[in-house]
């Protein structure tokens, strides 16, 4: 019998502190961290305490060797994280006369903790690359680590540049050099997994030299990635 295969979903991330001159090849993984390791806070007359350890929350992690799978196998989710957070909402009373007739008027009687949660995957980014752990990054956070493959725990993939998030453009895949999400991110990886050292743009320059070293960077970036993208 053939496996259902999951309908993936669009990671619920976004892109921070993509800068085009720190452009390294990072793949986005899932990484393994389990709910119990962290310190959950419970309220106690008004205050927020760390809550006392209980059995069956035990802390995976402290196992050693492959953890995540007995992890997993014991019905956690390390792969997710569930934020929780409250509220203040306000009580409000018809106030009563006398003879407990409703009067109308509306009074503030005290105050609620409403609960609200969102579920996240632990994302985190490994560097590809000769100049990282001998390129063995992301077979090591794989094999060694429990980390998985976006698809694996649900997601699309996403482009490969340094801090990015977006989604891959058909047009800037490549078998050598990652998957991206636009032709300039495809063209700043191939030009510094090539180690060419782009000119960078002064706009302290007057209009003619910019320009001049603007057009030598399109020249550079589009002779880098020559043969690069996928037919």
């Amino acid at each position: 019998m053939a496996t259902e295969k999951k309908e993936l979903k669009t990671i619920p991330g976004f892109s921070r502190g993509v800068r085009a001159n720190a452009a390294v090849r990072m793949m986005k993984l899932g990484r393994p961290v389990c709910p119990n390791s962290k310190t959950e806070m419970e309220r106690i007359d008004g205050r927020y305490v760390p809550k006392p350890p209980t059995p069956g929350r035990e802390n995976c992690q402290l196992a050693g060797g492959e953890w995540w799978v007995k992890c997993e196998e014991l019905g956690h989710n390390p792969y997710f994280t569930t934020k929780t957070w409250y509220t203040e909402q306000d009580v409000i009373t018809e106030k009563v006369d006398a003879e407990g007739n409703k009067t109308g008027i509306f009074v503030k009687t005290g105050t609620d903790l409403i609960p609200h949660s969102e579920t996240i995957p632990n994302i985190a980014q490994v560097a590809i690359g000769v100049r990282y752990n001998s390129d063995q990054g992301v077979v090591n956070a794989i094999n060694k680590k429990g980390f998985k493959r976006l698809g694996d725990i649900g997601f699309y993939e996403v482009c490969q540049f340094r801090n990015c998030q977006s989604p891959v453009s058909t047009k800037a895949k490549s078998r050598k050099f990652g998957h991206y999400c636009s032709v300039e991110h495809l063209q700043l990886i191939c030009a510094d997994q090539q180690g060419e050292l782009l000119h960078i743009p002064d706009v302290s320059l007057n209009g003619v030299e910019h320009g001049k070293i603007v057009r030598m960077r399109e020249k550079q970036l589009r002779e880098a990635s020559m043969g690069a993208f996928d037919a």
